[in-house]
């Protein structure tokens, strides 16, 4: 979106991250602001956090608010306003050229089709599709201390949900019959691996799949994505490593977290305590 002719309360920032190919993501918080007639040279995608504003295209005018996804297709004009009662709280992502290229190639890879990608604009009131891509987004905060393998997971999930619900042409399927073989191998190539950042593209390359059919395929043959049987692996190495008397930092290191932190947030949401509070369950001797 961009800056308007009014006074404004507004906080925008704009950055990018190196897991994703032609992507910059922004995250705006507006209060009573309106929107010039401006045009984007990139396929922008909008999901509301909290609150609203209107948007006018040549197709009309609609409301956004929480669980929607404004799509605005490369030069497509349109402008709008946020209300002086209202606020409007979104995060946004702008595929270029070269991003919806590369999506384009991934998910049409078994296919050959060759055409890029394309989702008619508008407004999508899809609840499920918002919050998958607001997970993507927020896992890609410069500051987040996300493994590459989870922000590029969370990354190409949303995408396909995106695109297969309304990209055309839709994502091709995979129908190898020897996926629960492939599957087989990335499994016991992450138990060798898993304290390590692994990016999913090692993992795609490992079966020759694309990291989209990777993921899918993964899911399905295990009930979890790589990067949540990644984060198993290493709750199950830290416990062992704590039960032996090891530090919280030591056994977060060792098996693989960014730090003690992230260890502690992951620890207790799966086990209901802290890692501090479980190795003190250890025998006395």
């Amino acid at each position: 979106m961009a800056t308007g002719n009014r006074a404004a309360r507004e906080d925008l920032t704009y950055r990018r991250d190196g897991a994703l190919e032609g992507a910059a993501l922004a995250t705006a918080r507006y209060g009573a602001h309106e929107f010039d007639r401006h045009v984007h040279d990139e396929l922008v995608i909008v999901m509301t956090e909290f609150g609203g504003g209107q948007c006018n295209t040549r197709a009309g005018s609609d409301v956004s608010g929480p669980g929607t996804v404004w799509v605005f297709a490369p030069g497509e004009y349109h402008c709008g306003e946020v209300w002086d009662e209202k606020a409007w709280h979104y995060r946004a992502i702008y595929l270029d050229m070269q991003g919806l290229a590369a999506l384009s190639a991934v998910f049409n890879e078994e296919s050959r089709d060759d055409r890029l990608l394309h989702i008619p604009p508008g407004l999508y009131r899809d609840e499920q599709l918002c919050s998958l891509l607001l997970k993507a987004h927020t896992s890609l905060d410069e500051n987040a201390s996300t493994p590459l393998m989870e922000r590029q997971a969370h990354w190409w999930a949303a995408m396909g949900m995106l695109f297969g619900r309304y990209g055309q042409p839709k994502p091709s399927e995979s129908h190898s019959g020897r996926e629960g073989h492939r599957m087989a191998k990335v499994k016991d190539y992450l138990a060798a691996q898993f304290q390590r950042d692994i990016p999913i593209d090692e993992l795609a390359r490992l079966v020759g799949l694309s990291r989209y059919h990777l993921m899918r395929a993964f899911c399905k043959e295990y009930g979890l994505p790589p990067h949540a049987y990644v984060n198993q692996l290493r709750l199950i190495a830290a416990k062992q490593w704590l039960a032996a008397g090891r530090s919280a930092a030591d056994a977060a290191v060792s098996a693989g977290f960014y730090d003690q932190s992230h260890l502690n947030r992951v620890f207790k949401k799966a086990y209901g305590i802290t890692p501090g509070a479980y190795a003190a369950l250890r025998p006395a001797l």
